[in-house]
């Protein structure tokens, strides 16, 4: 069993898009995400919430939700109302980019949220600005799983992260959606594989393309834990 560990499907990515994409690489699940749209204007600066995007977040995780098949797991995509995760999810999404709309970090709300994912021991993927990263893992201080994706191309970079000393903590995990092979042998050499998972970000990347990357790399052991040991470690080994 092959396990994408990073995939965007909703209501205007339909999962019959992504299934075709897997079905074609030779892959059997994964870890399913809202695209971005469906979840807050990425496009307003000065946006924080409005009841649009609210009503669009619910449909989006219902949709999600509704999805019967074997083999995958959800992560519930948070924005400022911090609203909590909805049973059903086994980890969040937390993102932005240095041009999208913040998150409040300052909210008691968020405090809230942050105390919850630790008490259930959510794992949470991290997509953020460098700054954001860093006092974000601080501030989780190692109470659950924190994985950067993109072996953190889009948090400011793999070498800003290592040099940070962000990898050298055990609850930090990487995906290697889009990541150079230079990057994800590194990550290995450097840390181990048991705490690298393959990931494609389709639409964005292809998954066949994305999974051939870490097939060049790796075989035996090590090539099962990144291509689905490691994501059923993270995010549950119940299926449904």
């Amino acid at each position: 069993m092959i396990l994408d560990a990073h995939v965007h499907c909703g209501l205007t990515l339909p999962f019959e898009r992504v299934h075709s994409r897997w079905v074609a690489g030779g892959i059997g699940g994964g870890l399913l995400i809202s695209p971005v749209e469906e979840v807050y204007d990425r496009y307003d600066y000065s946006f924080t919430d409005s009841e649009y995007y609210a009503k669009s977040r619910q449909a989006v995780h219902r949709y999600l939700l509704s999805l019967d098949r074997p083999n995958l797991y959800r992560l519930w995509f948070v924005w400022n109302d911090f609203a909590v995760p909805e049973k059903g999810f086994s980890g969040i999404k937390w993102h932005r980019h240095s041009y999208e709309p913040n998150y409040n970090y300052a909210s008691p709300a968020c405090e809230v949220f942050i105390q919850h994912a630790v008490k259930e021991q959510l794992p949470i993927l991290l997509e953020e600005e460098f700054h954001n990263t860093l006092e974000f893992v601080e501030r989780i201080d190692g109470r659950t799983i924190v994985i950067i994706p993109h072996m953190g191309g889009l948090n400011g970079g793999y070498q800003s992260l290592k040099r940070a000393g962000i990898f050298d903590r055990d609850n930090i995990f990487v995906d290697t959606a889009l990541g150079s092979e230079g990057e994800i042998a590194n990550f290995v050499r450097s840390y181990g594989s048991d705490r690298i998972m393959f990931g494609s970000d389709y639409p964005f990347g292809d998954p066949a393309s994305e999974k051939r990357k870490v097939e060049r790399l790796f075989e035996g052991e090590e090539l099962e834990k990144i291509l689905s040991l490691n994501a059923i470690k993270v995010y549950g080994k119940k299926t449904t």
